[in-house]
């Protein structure tokens, strides 16, 4: 089975675990077990159940046959080899057919209900980040120690990591563009882990890295999956000055409230 559709359901289950610790034992720690489990189950049956984009002839539905007919639909392409003719022990140049660009997973027919439920989690990823880090959701207002601080670092790149390698699997799902969703982990993780650093060190209060975090992820998703150069993009460049906008407003607030 593909790493792909595990991504959304580890993350809802690192998710719970990190927002237990920070909330009381009763009643609020068994509605956060309730939701989560609920979440679990959604996400779950997002990514196992996907519909079918083309049926085959007979009964056969599911993950399997929707690839199946994917596969069978895709137009073949000639691949020139040399074959040797034993009598005369030359090379002949023939040509063979083969499928390319075999999708590793059906296209997903719900992008956007992953994209909302990648971002989602990943805000509660990195709320439940903050909470396995002793101060890392700068509730005391205290400073962070640097072993601890790049701890939080690590774990928000790698939350930010999960969620970019899920999300670019969705424009990049062939066996061929594994390399595509391992640069973009990279593209994701870099900057979050930079951002937390820069974040923390503001001691900005509770919720308000987690925000910034789920922002800038939205953020490089924008940018990665631009059709047209981002400097000739006017839409894209609005959506960011707007962006941009709205996370100085957040910053500057929570300066303020400390």
């Amino acid at each position: 089975m593909p790493l792909v559709p595990m991504a959304l359901p580890t993350l809802a289950a690192f998710a719970i675990a990190g927002i237990s610790r920070v909330v009381d034992p009763v009643p609020w720690l068994a509605f956060v077990f309730l939701a989560g489990w609920a979440v679990v189950a959604w996400v779950v049956g997002l990514e196992t159940a996907p519909e079918t984009i083309t049926p085959l002839s007979g009964p056969s539905t599911g993950p399997i046959s929707v690839l199946a007919a994917t596969v069978a639909t895709e137009p073949p392409t000639m691949r020139l080899r040399p074959k040797r003719r034993a009598e005369f022990d030359i090379p002949l140049i023939v040509a063979e057919p083969i499928v390319v660009g075999t999708p590793e997973l059906p296209q997903h027919p719900r992008p956007v209900a992953v994209r909302v439920a990648a971002f989602g989690l990943a805000f509660f990823a990195f709320i439940a980040a903050g909470a396995l880090v002793p101060g890392g959701l700068a509730l005391d207002r205290e400073p962070l120690s640097r072993m601890h601080l790049a701890e939080l670092a690590v774990l928000n790149g790698a939350i930010a990591g999960v969620v970019g390698y899920r999300i670019a699997s969705l424009t990049s799902p062939h066996r061929f563009d594994r390399i595509v969703r391992v640069v973009a982990i990279g593209q994701y993780a870099v900057p979050i882990a930079v951002l937390t650093i820069v974040f923390r060190s503001w001691a900005l209060p509770r919720l308000f890295i987690p925000a910034l975090l789920t922002l800038t992820a939205y953020t490089v998703t924008s940018v990665r999956e631009s059709a047209e150069p981002v400097p000739q993009n006017v839409r894209l460049l609005q959506e960011l000055a707007l962006l941009g906008v709205a996370a100085f407003g957040v910053i500057v607030w929570g300066v303020l409230t400390k």
